[in-house]
This record gives C-alpha cells, sequence and structure tokens, in this order.
C-alpha cells in the first residue's frame, strides 16, 4: 500500500489507543510506527530490481519478526512516556501498527513474505489497489482536521473513529467487489473456452470499481478489463505468447528463478539484440489503448550481460505530463464502462 495510506491510519490508531493521554505524540507514534516495516527501502532502494523484488516486503514485514521488534520499540516509548502510558499499551499499539501494515500490503497484488524466516512464500490477495485514492482520501480529510482540534475535544475523537470506520468498510467492500471481479472472469473464461490453468483479478490503480483479469497456461497469457459498473457488458480478452522458452535458455539461471518467484505464471519473455525482455504482467496493462506487447505492458525486466557478469535492469512506464492526463481520461472512462 502507498505510504500516505500507512501513516494516516498509523495516525488515527495512535490517537485512538494513546491520544487522550500524550496529545498529538500519539498521532505521530502511530504515524511513524505503521511506517516502519517500509524503512526496508533504505537497504533494497527502488533502483535495484534485484533487491526492490525480493528483499522489499520482506523481513521487515514478517508478523513473526515484527512481534520481535515491536517489544524493544514499545520499551523505548514507555521509557519516554512513564507515568502517562503502560508498556502494555505501546506493546499493543506497535503491535496493531506493524501488523495493520503488512496485512493491508498483503491485501495488494505486489506480495508480501508474511511468514519469514519459516517460508519464503509472497502472499496477495489482488483486492485493494496499492493506490486507491477513495480509500485514502477521506480518512487524509478526516485526521488532518482532527490534528487541529486539542486533545480532550470530543470532535477530534470523531474525527479519528471516523476515519478507522471508513478504513474498515471500504476494506471489507473490497472483498465484496473481489467476488464480484472473480465471478465475472472465472464466468468469462468457461464461456471463452480460454484454456487457463491459473487466473488472476485485481483492481486498476487509484480504484476498485474497474478491475483487470489474467487467464494463464504454459505458451498464453489472456488479459482483460471490466468495470463492476457494467457486469454484464461482454469481456474482451486479448492474447500473448508467454515465449517461456527464451527464460529457459537464459545463462542468467538465478535472475530467471528470481522473476519466476516473483511474477510467475504472469510473464512474457521476448529477445531485443542481446536482452532478455520479461514482462510482469501481474501488474496489469500500463496503456488500454495498445494492444502491442512492448507498449501495452510498459514495465519489464531486462537481462544482460556487460563484460563477464549477468546484469538485471528494470523499464517503468515513462511519466509526463500528457500520458498522465491520457491514462486519466482512458482510466474514468473505462471506469464509467465505455471504450471496451
Amino acid at each position: 500500500m502507498d505510504s500516505l495510506s500507512h501513516i494516516i491510519i498509523g495516525a488515527a490508531v495512535g490517537e485512538a489507543a494513546v491520544g487522550k493521554k500524550i496529545g498529538r505524540w500519539g498521532m505521530l507514534i502511530g504515524a511513524v510506527a505503521k511506517s516502519i516495516p517500509d524503512f526496508d527501502l533504505f537497504y533494497t532502494g527502488l533502483s535495484d530490481p534485484r533487491a526492490y523484488m525480493c528483499q522489499h516486503r520482506a523481513h521487515t514485514h514478517s508478523l513473526f519478526i515484527e512481534a520481535i521488534y515491536a517489544i524493544p520499540l514499545a520499551y523505548l516509548l514507555a521509557h519516554l512516556f512513564k507515568d502517562k502510558v503502560s508498556f502494555r499499551r505501546f506493546l499493543g499499539l506497535m503491535l496493531v501498527c506493524l501488523w495493520g501494515h503488512s496485512l493491508l500490503d498483503w491485501c495488494t497484488n505486489f506480495g508480501t513474505q508474511l511468514l519469514l524466516p519459516f517460508s519464503n512464500g509472497s502472499y496477495s490477495l489482488n483486492t485493494l489497489s496499492i493506490v486507491d485514492l477513495l480509500f485514502t482520501l477521506p480518512m487524509l480529510l478526516a485526521v488532518g482536521i482532527a490534528v487541529f482540534y486539542k486533545k480532550n475535544v470530543a470532535r477530534r475523537q470523531y474525527l479519528v473513529r471516523a476515519s478507522l470506520v471508513w478504513c474498515f468498510l471500504y476494506l471489507g467492500m473490497t472483498f465484496f467487489n473481489k467476488y464480484r471481479a472473480e465471478t465475472i472472469a472465472k464466468t468469462s473464461i468457461i464461456q471463452e473456452n480460454i484454456p487457463a490453468t491459473a487466473h488472476l483479478t485485481n483492481p486498476t490503480i487509484l480504484n476498485n470499481i474497474l478491475w483487470y483479469a489474467l487467464a494463464s497456461n504454459d505458451s498464453t497469457i489472456f488479459v482483460s478489463e471490466y468495470s463492476l459498473f457494467s457486469p454484464h457488458y461482454p469481456i474482451i480478452w486479448r492474447s500473448y505468447p508467454r515465449k517461456q522458452w527464451l527464460m529457459e535458455q537464459s545463462e542468467s539461471k538465478d535472475d530467471v528463478a528470481r522473476i519466476r518467484w516473483f511474477s510467475d505464471p504472469y510473464t512474457i519473455a521476448e529477445q531485443s539484440d542481446d536482452t532478455l525482455k520479461v514482462y510482469g504482467v501481474k501488474f496489469g496493462r500500463t496503456n488500454f489503448q495498445e494492444t502491442e506487447l512492448a507498449k501495452t505492458f510498459d514495465l519489464h525486466y531486462k537481462l544482460f550481460k556487460k563484460g563477464e557478469k549477468w546484469e538485471m535492469g528494470m523499464k517503468e512506464p515513462t511519466a509526463n505530463r500528457e500520458n498522465i492526463g491520457k491514462a486519466f481520461t482512458d482510466l474514468w472512462e473505462r471506469i464509467c464502462g465505455r471504450r471496451f
């Protein structure tokens, strides 16, 4: 989930747990605590695809490891705010924030290694977009207003509780929408006789109404989008050959294994001169208007040899004002059920 959502929810939890005792410090502590698991970005970074793919949402997001480092954090806070908030209450706050971070990330499609060190499985429920404006903005408004009230003012508590209620109600709605999306996708796969051995449904960016579906087998990936506002509109599937033999032939075996662990069975390989491109299509299409592989799935990994060493690069969608404007317009029209 995006950092802003974690910060807002953490601030609300901190205020609800200890705000009456230590004032705005509660919001600050909750916001920081809810953000701590993402401190792994300090050593994974965003530019190294190997580290980002395998180490982000890893050890700092493990429920077991979070329970361990919550203890010294709670002890430190109890020492700083002695006679005001007990160690037990701070420990509860830490666990709610840390576990809440990981469980919220679990709802998205990146994958979270919740059970390290007992399992390196990467888990995702695919119910929530990594950035969802309707989820985040109401909480931002409520908590943003609440921070200006004094700690004992009833309206401050009301706004904070309202933000948490919205959080749980919205998350509940996403599971209902997920059920609807799964039903629509499975029905279409059967009706269209798509030879799928695996499938995935996930909301598109910024919303929970327009969903995309992937259906996959060893040779082909099928892609579609559909709006829950127009559930009876025929789904159009587009197919792409996976060309998995290109990955099997690659000399960079470790990198291929990493990509498959992270993205399979939703990968498409393409050879470009001496570079192997692998498209991780589990994140959906980056351009709804295009059907050509390189244009519709802009995000891909690149495996190439530099001297005697294999390197991995990552190509992300180009961001400029014109592209963003077109993307927002296209997204909105598709949410409304148009241009399918």
